[in-house]
């Protein structure tokens, strides 16, 4: 089972909603609604300092997904959720640059960023992994084409 992917509208969807809620209204799931209500997670919580790995029990069917990506990150999740200034939950702009494959604080630590702002510009990115990947396969094609 994989996270939705983040996006830039993201930030402007509203506070996050139970997936089947979403989905009774007739929208998809969004990454905030997973996080949000999907996992077993607080945003009190802290990463333990004993390796690369998040706590499996974060992450309920996740789990296989989200050590796969630690694994070829070498780097645990952050904590997924965050407090809101009214006490509510809402996603985490370091977990969303983590899934992402950014290194941390490539958006998380730019002076001056809302939380909204993070948000629409990691959604708005590229996974690097993805991009590195696309342009060895189009440099393949050119390759046999040239040979």
């Amino acid at each position: 089972m994989l996270f939705k992917t983040p996006t830039a509208n993201l930030a402007n969807n509203g506070s996050a909603q139970h997936p089947e809620k979403r989905k009774a209204g007739g929208h998809g799931p969004t990454l905030e609604d997973e996080v949000c209500f999907l996992l077993n997670v607080s945003p009190d919580d802290e990463l333990p300092d004993d390796g690369p790995h998040s706590p499996a029990e974060w992450w309920n069917e996740f789990a296989p997904a989200v050590y796969r990506w630690e694994t070829i990150r070498g780097t645990a999740a952050p904590v997924p959720i965050v407090r809101g200034p009214r006490g509510g939950v809402k996603l985490s702009p370091e977990f969303a640059e983590w899934m992402m494959g950014l290194d941390p604080g490539w958006v998380t630590s730019v002076p001056g960023l809302t939380h909204k702002e993070k948000i629409e510009r990691i959604g708005n990115g590229v996974v690097p992994h993805q991009a590195f990947a696309a342009f060895r396969e189009l440099k393949a094609q050119l390759d046999a084409r040239n040979a």
